[in-house]
């Protein structure tokens, strides 16, 4: 019974401990108009199997990429990568029948329009720069 228990513990800890995980760490900055961009949501959209990851802006316009955890990054592959306005969960935007106001041009919210890209490889750097026009 031991032997069973600790082989099971054994096969159990490789497997956590030797697997290697799919995300890899993404960050980037994100202007408009040549300024850092504050509050803002980057979404980068799998062009084709892969998972979608977020990123929220801090105030120099730096953002980090989450997929399932904080910070955990993005499944390496090719993104379109998509951009809308950060509403924090106490503050949402006020109710409308048109679409929400954005300082970003309506090309940015859709994957199928947006001309921003990236591609994540694992172990490059990924560190994006993304300029935004309004």
């Amino acid at each position: 019974m031991i032997r069973k228990l600790f082989a099971a513990v054994l096969v159990t800890a490789c497997v956590v401990g030797c697997s290697k995980s799919e995300m890899t760490p993404v960050t980037g900055v994100l202007t408009l108009n040549g300024q850092p961009v504050a509050d803002a949501e980057v979404a980068f959209n799998p062009k084709t199997v892969g998972r979608l990851a977020i990123g929220r802006t801090d105030s120099t316009g730096h953002f980090k990429l989450s997929t399932g955890a904080p910070d955990d990054g993005a499944v390496p592959g090719e993104y379109t990568v998509t951009l809308f306005e950060y509403y924090p969960p106490d503050k949402p935007p006020k109710m409308s029948s048109g679409p929400l106001p954005s300082r970003f041009a309506v090309k940015y919210s859709d994957p199928s329009t947006s001309p921003l890209s990236a591609k994540v490889e694992r172990g490059a750097k990924n560190e994006f720069t993304f300029e935004a026009t309004k």
